[in-house]
């Protein structure tokens, strides 16, 4: 990993020269072609992520992402978290907060929803997307408005593994960083499309804190590794 991070501080001392360069054109031309490369490399990434994801399931790709090197390249790319936010289990019953919304029962298996400890409410801004693990499971979550109403869906785009989380917010709507697919952020259904919707959670605010059901059959859980 030494040779990595001798590469790595070497970049960032050019792209600091180039900033610095008196040459406006060399600078933006420049620029223009570490996007090109960005979006080139980032693309195939995403792409070979997404496979590895799709034949061998999360747990496997787990175990290539414990090589430095690949996390350090998956990191880059957005794929895996720099610091994974994993939100505490209590190992006590956690009292089931009031949902704001009704939970289909399809996404709850005929069980009672399990409710899971977030995090603070403050650490969610209205409008921002945030990424979280629950029990191994990526959870996208978003506070819609000013009256503590949150929004909780699988982070990944409806069909694949890719996380949505990279993508942007824009009068409600969620725009698919991967596909370009849009989705309405209040209710999950996917705009202009014949697609499959987010998959939700139920999500609620109690004391101050962000609840959300965690309600996967057994065997979905299997089925995602």
């Amino acid at each position: 990993m030494s040779d990595i991070d001798q590469h790595a501080a070497r970049i960032a001392s050019i792209v600091e020269a180039v900033e610095s360069s008196p040459d406006e054109t060399s600078r933006l031309q420049m620029f223009e072609l570490l996007e090109h490369i960005d979006h080139l490399h980032r693309t195939c990434v995403w792409r070979l992520f997404e496979l590895m994801t799709e034949l061998g399931g999360k747990g496997f790709v787990e175990r290539i992402a414990a090589d430095p090197a690949v996390k350090t390249l998956f990191v880059l790319y957005d794929l895996v978290p720099t610091d994974p936010l994993r939100p505490v289990q209590s190992d006590v019953t956690v009292t089931p907060p009031n949902a704001s919304g009704f939970i289909p029962l399809r996404n709850v298996g005929g069980r009672a929803p399990a409710w899971k400890v977030a995090f603070s409410r403050n650490d969610l801004p209205r409008g921002v997307l945030k990424a979280v693990e629950i029990d191994g499971v990526p959870v996208l979550l978003c506070a819609i408005d000013d009256e503590d109403r949150i929004v909780a869906y699988r982070n990944a785009c409806p069909g694949g593994a890719l996380p949505l989380h990279l993508g942007s917010l824009s009068r409600g709507e969620l725009h698919c960083p991967w596909h370009g697919c849009r989705f309405e952020i209040a209710s999950g259904r996917q705009i202009g499309g014949s697609g499959l919707d987010l998959e939700p959670f139920g999500a609620s605010v109690r004391d101050g804190v962000v609840h959300v059901a965690m309600n996967h059959s057994p065997e979905k859980k299997a089925r995602d590794g």
